[in-house]
């Protein structure tokens, strides 16, 4: 059965189709029917069925990059207005280079272009803010509202039950309260008392509730983490106060509820639909590059060899997705006996192991070029933290916290953290890259993958790589 935020994301996509046909022949009749201008051409508007088409899966694409199909009732209406102003004008801007001409860069007809935004903005931001006013509006009077379990009995609970009873256009319609551990209390601030939260499946199979709302109290937050893992399998949405986030860093992905103190975890770190446009970008990406840097390969199968008699392939197993283990593929850029005697150890600075085609290899990154064909396998992705091998990931998960959340994606080839610091083994250091590895993890968006890509050519063409 579809979800209520389904058919609103479905709801919008429909409404936006109409939307961006009628702006298509909107600018089309401004263009040919009103006088205004030249028309060299005559049109009718059969004849712009391809083209319109063509445009509005140019902005479903834009729309879908940016993000703006995340519709989510929670969100502001100022919120929306602005996601939807950054995608229109990068989108303005692409369709203002693709139809740039050098004999007349600006001519009058680029007014055409400016009124089209305009209207390709309205009916993008009106239709979602217009979608959003009604489902307030129909809340504060009892209409629509998710049912809600409320899972804590301590002081945070007692506030967040006062915030949504003096908020009802959150949407929250309260059915019962989980208790941190076994209670035979029958009613907690006049509700009833289902049973513990430990039992949470057991509550969703006699209880019909598709929120939680979790607000547990210093002596039970250890719970968090497992009770935000066993909402997913459960089609559940969870919301947490703004002072318990920190507990869940790096597990789930924020979406800040505006105008209150409340944060909705997205169990899901990149909805379906960006999962599958990120994974073809992989594959177009990669596919791409291993036919552009082909050239490079047949020079490193040469001079890999002639510099250190080995293996021209390096081949290793790393920690994937889910701490599944995979093959990973690199041009060896150290000895061939480089662990023989120390064992598995990284690799430092001016490393004498590493050779003197590796030193260059690692500086531009080509070293990591064999990793695109674990990109096209699916065992890795473009953009994503660094994958490690097993026993560094067991040394760093008991060391320092929340290491072992940067599972929870696919590894990449390379990050927010390759891109701001270098490669090092001092702990310090491996905290502070899983702190960029946090970040990318909560911000997680095609946008910053594309951001990230840039800065990583940077990188390769000032030779900024590990050395």
């Amino acid at each position: 059965m579809m979800s209520q935020r389904a058919k609103l994301r479905f709801l919008i996509f429909f409404l936006d189709g109409i939307g961006l046909e009628l702006a298509f022949y909107a600018t089309f009749y401004l263009r040919f029917r009103t006088g205004l201008f030249v028309n060299p051409v005559h049109f009718y508007a059969i004849d712009l069925l391809l083209p319109s088409f063509i445009l509005w899966l140019f902005w479903i694409f834009i729309g879908a990059f940016f993000d703006l199909y995340r519709f989510d009732p929670v969100q502001g209406r100022k919120e929306i207005a602005a996601y939807v102003l950054r995608t229109t004008v990068v989108g303005t801007i692409l369709l203002f280079l693709v139809t740039f001409e050098y004999s007349d860069p600006l001519p009058l007809t680029r007014v055409i272009l400016l009124a089209y935004f305009g209207l390709v903005y309205l009916v993008l931001a009106g239709g979602r803010v217009l979608l959003l006013t009604i489902l307030k509006f129909l809340r504060r009077r009892g209409v629509g509202l998710s049912p809600t379990l409320l899972v804590g009995t301590g002081e945070r609970a007692r506030e967040f039950l006062k915030r949504v009873q003096k908020s009802p256009d959150l949407g929250f319609r309260l059915v019962g309260v989980a208790s941190e551990g076994d209670t035979s209390a029958e009613t907690w601030e006049s509700l009833p008392m289902l049973g513990s939260a430990r039992n949470l499946s057991l509550l969703r199979m006699q209880h019909f509730f598709n929120t939680v709302l979790l607000a547990l109290d210093p002596p039970n937050e250890a719970m968090l983490p497992g009770l935000v893992r066993s909402l997913t399998p459960q089609n559940l949405r969870g919301f947490v106060p703004a002072d318990q986030y920190p507990a869940l860093l790096g597990s789930v992905r924020p979406r800040w509820v505006s105008g209150h103190p409340l944060v909705a975890i997205q169990a899901e770190l990149l909805p379906w639909g960006e999962r599958v446009l990120k994974r073809i970008m992989d594959i177009v990406s990669s596919v791409i590059l291993l036919i552009l840097t082909f050239p490079i390969w047949l020079v490193l199968f040469v001079l890999i060899p002639l510099d250190s008699p080995g293996p021209i392939i390096f081949v290793q197993n790393r920690v994937g997705r889910g701490g599944r283990e995979f093959r990973l593929f690199k041009f060896r850029s150290m000895r061939r006996d480089a662990e023989a005697r120390s064992g598995p150890v990284m690799a430092t600075i001016d490393d004498p192991r590493i050779t003197r085609v590796g030193r260059f290899i690692r500086a531009t990154r080509m070293d990591e070029l064999p990793q695109l064909l674990n990109v096209f396998a699916g065992h890795m992705s473009l953009v994503g933290p660094r994958p490690e091998r097993r026993e560094f990931v067991e040394k760093f998960t008991h060391e320092i916290p929340l290491y072992e959340r940067r599972l929870n994606l696919k590894p990449g080839i390379t990050g927010w953290s390759q891109v701001h610091m270098r490669y090092s083994t001092a702990a310090e250091d491996v905290a502070l890259k899983l702190r960029y590895d946090l970040f990318y993890i909560e911000n997680l968006s095609l946008v910053l993958d594309l951001r990230i890509l840039l800065m990583t050519m940077l990188v390769v063409l000032r030779g900024e790589g590990q050395s």
